[in-house]
């Protein structure tokens, strides 16, 4: 029997593959190994043995405990405690019956010389019971804790194998294998500093572990896969498309519902296939795959189909215990400006202007901002992939206030074209309470006619960039530190004088 240690683990997105080391005394010639040390959630299906040249093995096979096994792992520790009670018990009696003693009503033959020794000797007596039974009442519950884990130590399985060595002599042996109580969850910041031209975006992994064992000095990599979800590809089955004939109606009385094996039907032929050579001869893997680095410096690599992180140095995370770590950060070109939207918002938004290239990755991906390293709020990067650049919110900006309101809303008759005439003209003012001069980009729109005889005519956009498909306005400019501005649109919308204006669909 052998204790094997984790070394190193592979964690995935959901589960881990774990590997276990150790070594194991071999003889020459054939004979039987068991390794210890598997964890409760082991997917006995995934396990592999990787034994060094030299060495050969078959059989290969995760066994689990019977009871009488787990009983007799156990019986020194319960033989311990039970010895600590009885012992507990003996001085609680014997400290009873030292004060039981000093009750002399019913001792008349004791002189009052014998009583006084007694009673002198009495609380020194008592003392060193009482330190005695805290002694073994402290024993007693670190006895209970170690009986505890090792009660569920010997509940888990183990691997038995076949070992056939050239030569005599120690050996080094390696376990691997899936568990699915592991996970972790990339987790992103954008640091700015508003001063400079980039800005940092930083990925950081929230790692946890329940495999029901510490991970001590353990070599991680992380994986951006998922094992667990299906990677077959799916086929299209033929379509057809037939005029509807409606079903005749018949009544009958209703089946009684069918058993849940028979609506499940067979397990997939993969799933069987892999059951099948799980615990195979072959599982015993060349001593190659134990040359595996399974974490190195803190690099990155892109796979075929997913990317994976090995971290630098050992980790510790114990059972039930969840980790941050950094994985990378990357530092980003971007321009600094304030948004505002004044049709819908009279806040003004702190906006970083970055490439939409450098987040093509991050689409819905939430986000928190850190402000010169003041928390600033979360948000989600939905980058759109169609325009050279997004702006990257990060967050109010309190110093900037916008405000738009509408000046004219007037509505006439045009006689000679039998049209009617809606004129708009709204102000919009941007203030600066900013120490510094800042750009500004500022959005809004004009409607776009869907119809030949609605005309809008544009009189004045105070020079903003008009997009002709969308109508969308925008102005960008210079605000100067304690500077207002004030921006001007006006225009007009005619329709035909016979249609009611309920039946015109105008986008303001």
């Amino acid at each position: 029997m052998k204790e094997t240690k984790i070394t190193a683990a592979a964690v995935y997105r959901n589960g881990c593959m774990i590997k276990r080391t150790g070594k194991v005394l071999l003889q020459a010639g054939s004979q039987q190994i068991r390794l210890e040390g598997l964890s409760a959630s082991v997917d006995e299906s995934s396990l592999r043995l990787a034994v060094p040249a030299g060495v050969s093995g078959s059989n290969v096979q995760v066994e689990h405990p019977t009871r009488e096994q787990q009983q007799e792992a156990l019986k020194e520790l319960n033989q311990k405690l039970a010895n600590l009670q009885n012992q507990i018990q003996s001085k609680e009696k014997l400290a009873a019956l030292w004060e039981s003693n000093a009750d002399f009503s019913q001792k008349e033959s004791l002189s009052i010389e014998e009583m006084t020794a007694y009673l002198e000797k009495l609380p020194e007596r008592l003392d060193g019971i009482s330190r005695e039974l805290t002694a073994l009442k402290e024993e007693k519950d670190a006895v209970s804790k170690e009986l505890s884990e090792a009660r569920k130590k010997a509940a888990l399985p183990f691997v038995t194998a076949e070992l056939s060595a050239d030569a005599a002599g120690e050996y080094p042996v390696e376990l691997t294998y899936r568990d699915y109580q592991a996970f972790w969850n990339p987790v992103y910041e954008i640091h700015t500093e508003e001063d400079a031209g980039s800005l940092q975006l930083r990925l950081r992994a929230r790692i946890a572990q329940n495999t029901g064992e510490d991970w001590e000095n353990v070599a991680l990599t992380l994986f951006t896969g998922n094992p667990s979800v299906s990677g077959t590809i799916p086929e299209l089955n033929s379509s057809h498309i037939r005029f509807y004939v409606p079903a005749p109606v018949v009544k009958r009385k209703a089946a009684p519902m069918l058993g849940a094996a028979m609506m499940m039907g067979a397990r997939p032929a993969e799933d069987t296939a892999m059951a099948e050579c799980a615990m195979a001869d072959e599982a015993c893997a060349p001593m190659a795959a134990m040359n595996t680095v399974y974490a190195g410096g803190g690099t990155t690599s892109k796979g075929e189909t997913m990317t994976e992180y090995a971290l630098s140095g050992v980790w510790d995370i114990r059972n039930s215990q969840e980790i941050l770590c950094d994985i990378r950060a990357d530092l980003l070109s971007c321009r600094y400006h304030v948004v505002a939207v004044p049709k819908l918002s009279e806040e003004a938004y702190l906006a970083a202007e970055v490439k939409t290239a450098d987040l093509e990755d991050l689409q819905g991906t939430p986000a928190a901002v850190y402000l010169k390293g003041a928390f600033a709020g979360n948000v989600v990067l939905e980058p759109d992939m169609t325009k050279d650049s997004y702006d990257l919110s990060l967050g109010v900006d309190e110093s900037v206030k916008v405000k738009r309101v509408q000046k004219k809303r007037h509505t006439s008759q045009v006689l000679l074209k039998g049209q009617k005439k809606t004129e708009y003209e709204y102000e919009l003012t941007v203030s600066s309470r900013k120490e510094k001069e800042v750009s500004v980009t500022v959005s809004d729109q004009i409607p776009v006619s869907d119809e030949k005889t609605i005309q809008v005519d544009v009189s004045n956009i105070s020079g903003a960039v008009r997009e002709e498909d969308t109508g969308l306005l925008h102005w960008t400019f210079p605000l100067a530190a304690g500077q207002t501005k004030t921006l001007t649109l006006a225009y007009s919308v005619a329709w035909p004088k016979d249609k009611q204006t309920e039946e015109i669909e105008v986008r303001v």
